[in-house]
């Protein structure tokens, strides 16, 4: 595998940001099957190849990854700030496929992350379903007007959602629940994976996520397992989540 740093002017961010990508060294050259990879709050672009084995993860499978960096926004245009969901929803995936060959197919297109980082994919899949075929969502901050009530990090959500923070998510396009209420009926389903530690202070949250999920026309799949919300657990996760979501 190779490990590519790109650094590119974005025109979403109007300003210059990195991403790392992995590519097979063999295998097709072009139409490469792709994981978008997304990092947690507090995290950039380096975090997923510094403290798991995903290159290695990668190589056994001959997929591609790609791992940009979206600051602490939880991958939304932000109300005081940058827009990354334009960035990486659209501009990451066209510049991406264009300059490394990756596949233009929704089959061969998945997207996992871990806490804020699975919370932006399944937003990301939920709103660009004819892009990813399946999703994962590693410890993720899966209720966001729940967790909004009770955070501790207020100036983060104020640049991202506005001062009214802690009540305006709810019933909007922010809601994982509301996205999935009102799925449009036109639009492919994807697959969906989810998995928290039993430790991990958004088990609970998880937990309901995974009862609202039993009421809804989608390929859902939750797993527990003894972990809390560190680099252990997500190491031991990423590697069953990208065989859930290429799964035939």
């Amino acid at each position: 595998m190779s490990l590519i740093t790109a650094r590119f002017r974005s025109a979403a961010l109007s300003h210059n940001t990195a991403v790392n990508i992995i590519l097979p060294d063999d295998g097709p050259t072009e139409d490469i099957p792709t994981l978008y990879l997304l990092h947690g709050m507090h995290g950039d672009h380096t975090g997923w190849c510094r403290n798991t084995a995903i290159e290695r993860y990668a190589k056994d499978r001959g997929i591609a990854v790609v791992m940009p960096d979206g600051e602490n926004s939880f991958y939304h245009n932000m109300k005081y700030g940058k827009d990354y969901f334009t960035y990486v929803a659209d501009e990451l995936v066209d510049y991406t496929r264009r300059v490394f060959r990756l596949s233009h197919k929704r089959e061969k297109t998945s997207i996992c992350g871990l806490s804020m980082g699975g919370y932006g994919a399944f937003l990301l899949a939920l709103r660009r379903p004819e892009q990813y075929t399946a999703c994962a969502n590693l410890s993720g901050c899966i209720d966001m007007p729940a967790r909004l009530q009770r955070c501790n990090w207020v100036r983060c959500a104020t640049a991202i959602w506005g001062e009214d923070f802690a009540t305006c998510t709810k019933d909007t396009e922010s809601d994982l629940m509301w996205l999935i209420r009102n799925f449009p009926a036109d639009k492919p389903k994807p697959r969906m994976f989810a998995c928290c530690g039993r430790q991990d202070a958004l088990f609970g949250d998880n937990l309901n996520f995974r009862d609202f999920m039993a009421d809804q026309p989608f390929d859902f799949t939750f797993t527990e397992d003894n972990g809390d919300h560190n680099w252990l657990f997500w190491d031991k996760w990423v590697a069953p989540a990208i065989d859930h979501m290429h799964a035939v």
